[in-house]
C-alpha cells in the first residue's frame, strides 16, 4: 500500500510538471490555432507553486525525484520575473534629461454602475489622475453620459492640466452615452489613428505625440475582455468557498475564457503588424486582459521592454477583481527609451490599479 501511494504521488508530480511545460507553450502557440495551452498559462502561478511543493517533498525523502519538477522550473525560471521583481532599489533611480510620466488606467466606466458604493468615485478617479499629473495617460473603459454628469466636456475640464486628448469611441448607446478608450497628453498630439477590432467592444488607438524635437507613437490598447456575466462571479466565489456548482456553470466560464483567448490572439496579431510599421519609437500601454505567461504578452513584448521588469519591484498584480489577482495592465516600450520608478498605485476605485512609470528617450 505504501509503494502504491508513492507511485500515485509520483504520477501526480509528473502530471503537474507536464502542466508547467504546457504553460510555457502558451507563450508560443496562438490560441486561434490551439487554445488548450492558454488555460495552463492562466494557471501558471498555481502550477509553479505546486511544482515547488513537490521539489520540497522529494528533497525530504527520495532526493533524485526532486529533479522532475526542479528541471522543469529551471527551464522557465525567467517567467517568474514577469510576476515578481526583486529590484527594490532600481526603480528609485532618477532619469536625467526630459522624462515623461506615463500612466495606464482602466477606470471601469468611472463606476457608472456603482460597483463601489460611493457616488464620488468618478471625481476621485479624476482627482487622482490630476494629482499624479502624468505627461501621458491612457484610459480604458472610458465612458461618457451627457445626462448624468459624466460628459466628455466635464472630464476634459477636470483634466485641463492635460489639455490634448484623443478619444476613440467604439460604441454609442442612446441618450448621449458613449464607450471607448482615451489618451490625454500634456504634449501636442500631431496625428491620430485607431484599430477597430471586428465584432468587439474593445479597441486600440494610437497617438503621435510631439515632445520637444522628437515624436513618439503611443498605442492605447484594450484587448478582448472575458465578458463574464454577473452570476459567473458568484460561481467563482463559490469555487473559492468550496461550494458545489453545476458542471454547466463551470463550462460556461471555460467557454468564455476560451473565446476570449481566441479573439485576443487575432487582435494581437493585427496590433503587432501595425506597430511594426510605426515611423516613430513606440510605447504601448493598456489593459491586455491577459497574464505575463500568455501568447498576448509574448507577441506584444517582442523586442520591446516591460517597464515593470525594467524598473519595478515587488509583486506585479494590477487586477483586483474576483478572479485571482493578476498583472494584466502593462507599459511596454521600444529600446529607444529607458524607464524608471515604475509604480502600481493600490487604490480601490476600479477593478484595476493604475500603473505609472517615467520614460526618457535615449540620447
Amino acid at each position: 500500500m505504501k509503494n502504491l501511494s508513492k507511485k500515485i504521488i509520483l504520477l501526480i508530480n509528473i502530471g503537474v510538471a507536464l502542466a508547467l511545460c504546457f504553460s510555457y507553450l502558451s507563450n508560443f502557440v496562438s490560441p486561434s490555432k490551439i487554445w488548450f495551452f492558454s488555460f495552463f498559462g492562466l494557471a501558471y502561478p498555481v502550477i509553479l507553486l505546486i511544482n515547488i511543493f513537490f521539489v520540497i517533498i522529494w528533497l525530504i525523502g527520495k532526493k533524485k525525484l526532486a529533479l522532475i519538477s526542479l528541471i522543469v522550473i529551471l527551464i522557465g525560471f525567467s517567467y517568474v520575473g514577469r510576476f515578481l521583481q526583486f529590484q527594490l532599489f532600481k526603480n528609485k533611480q532618477e532619469l536625467s534629461g526630459v522624462s515623461i510620466k506615463v500612466m495606464t488606467y482602466n477606470v471601469r466606466l468611472f463606476n457608472y454602475f456603482e460597483w463601489v458604493h460611493d457616488k464620488g468615485v468618478r471625481d476621485s478617479i479624476l482627482s487622482f489622475i490630476k494629482t499624479e499629473s502624468p505627461g501621458i495617460v491612457c484610459i480604458q473603459d472610458f465612458f461618457t453620459k451627457n445626462a448624468q454628469g459624466i460628459s466628455e466636456k466635464y472630464i476634459r475640464n477636470s483634466l485641463s492640466d492635460i489639455p490634448y486628448c484623443h478619444i476613440g469611441y467604439t460604441y454609442s448607446f442612446s441618450s448621449g452615452t458613449d464607450y471607448g478608450i482615451a489618451t490625454f497628453s500634456k504634449y501636442p498630439i500631431v496625428n491620430k489613428g485607431g484599430i477597430k477590432f471586428n465584432n468587439s467592444f474593445n479597441s486600440c488607438i494610437y497617438s503621435d505625440i510631439a515632445i520637444d524635437k522628437d515624436t513618439i507613437r503611443v498605442y492605447n490598447v484594450h484587448l478582448q475582455s472575458i465578458r463574464l456575466r454577473q452570476d459567473n462571479y458568484g460561481i467563482i466565489d463559490s469555487i473559492f468557498k468550496r461550494n458545489t456548482k453545476s458542471l454547466d456553470d463551470v463550462k460556461d466560464i471555460s467557454v468564455r475564457l476560451r473565446d476570449a483567448f481566441v479573439i485576443r490572439a487575432k487582435q494581437v496579431d493585427e496590433l503587432k503588424a501595425h506597430m511594426a510599421s510605426s515611423p516613430y519609437p513606440v510605447v504601448i500601454c493598456g489593459d491586455f486582459n491577459d497574464t505575463p505567461v500568455s501568447y498576448t504578452y509574448h507577441q506584444l513584448i517582442g523586442n520591446k521592454k516591460d517597464a515593470y521588469r525594467e524598473s519595478g519591484g515587488g509583486p506585479g498584480n494590477t487586477y483586483r477583481g474576483k478572479l485571482p489577482s493578476y498583472r494584466i495592465d502593462y507599459i511596454f516600450y521600444d529600446d529607444d527609451f529607458i524607464s524608471a520608478n515604475y509604480k502600481t498605485s493600490k487604490i480601490n476605485l476600479s477593478d484595476h490599479f493604475p500603473v505609472t512609470c517615467y520614460l526618457r528617450l535615449k540620447n
